[in-house]
This record gives structure tokens, sequence and C-alpha cells, in this order.
């Protein structure tokens, strides 16, 4: 943001990126307008479990791409799902590991719960990596989180179901904006 000369911005991320756009949130307050986590959490009961799979399988990044894809998309497009798999196989096995390392051991319950800026917490309904329950208890830590639950969406919502996906963020943008 400093390099683009932005003060300010509606942070949105997804998996990964959510816990980033927490992380974010604890660093620069000032500096997020909202925040937008999708299909994320603050703390993954099981995340040292998925943590050493992730790790256990990082050694193939197409192999684990293919093996994933069941589990992060309930769309069946193949050209969707082919697309998600080339990108996630062209992800550098190092990047990875620390991205895995990121997400599936932090623990960001206390910053969660410091969050004052308006936030919605997005989650697919049929999400097996970051369940419901997991985003609902997300949105129950900040105070004032609205929680938008995207039926027939999985761990990549903004993949299977674009237009509410988006439609969630534009009516959580335009609430906030005429605050």
């Amino acid at each position: 943001m400093d390099a683009l000369d932005i003060d300010e911005a509606h942070v949105c991320g997804l998996s990964l990126g959510g816990v980033v756009a927490i992380a974010m949130h604890a660093a620069a307050p000032d500096r997020c307008r909202s925040l937008i986590i999708a299909d994320s959490f603050a703390a993954h009961p099981q995340g040292q479990a998925i943590y050493d799979r992730s790790i256990a399988a990082s050694s193939d990044m197409r192999g684990l791409a293919e093996a994933r894809i069941g589990a992060l998309m309930a769309n069946q497009d193949p050209t969707v799902r082919g697309q998600v798999i080339e990108t996630m196989s062209r992800i550098d096995p190092e990047a990875y590991r620390l991205g895995a390392r990121a997400v599936w051991l932090a623990d960001q319950r206390e910053r969660a719960a410091a969050i004052r800026t308006p936030t919605l917490v997005i989650c697919g309904d049929e999400d097996a990596i970051t369940p419901p329950a997991l985003s609902e208890e997300l949105a129950n830590l900040i105070p004032g989180a609205a929680l938008d639950i995207i039926a027939g969406a999985s761990h990549l919502a903004n993949l299977d179901k674009p237009a509410e996906f988006n439609a969630a963020i534009d009516a959580f943008l335009a609430r906030i904006e005429t605050r």
C-alpha cells in the first residue's frame, strides 16, 4: 500500500488471505477501512495435523492440487477446476510451506477480538477445509461482524458462487459506506 501511495483500503482475504487480513489489521488498524474474511478462521482446531499433511505433500504441487481440488471446490466446471489446479501447481513448494505454517498454525483469536473495523465473514456452507462453524466462531470474536454463509459453495466460495460472493461484498460495502 505504501508503494502505491494508498493510505487505507477495504481488505479482502480468502483462506490464508483471511489470516493475512487479520494480521494486517493488527499491524495497522487505521489502514483498514473494512475487512472481508472469506473461508478462514482465527484458529483451526486441526491445524497441526493439516499442516503436517500439507508439508508432507508439498514436494509435488501438481499432485497436491489434483488431490485437493474436490475439497477446495464444489464447482464442477472442468475449465475452472483446471485453472485452479494449474495455478496451485505453479506455487513454489517453499512458499507453500511458509504459507501453510502461517495459516494452519496461526492462533489469532486475540487479534480478531481486538478488531473494531467493519468486518464481513464469508464462508461456503460446504467448506470442509474451514467449516462454517469456524467462520461463525470468527464472526463472534469480532464485535459487530456480519456473517454470510453461501449455499452450495465450498472453500473457494468466490469461484464456486462468484455472483453470490460478490453480491455479499457489494451489500456489505454499501452498508458501511452509508454510515
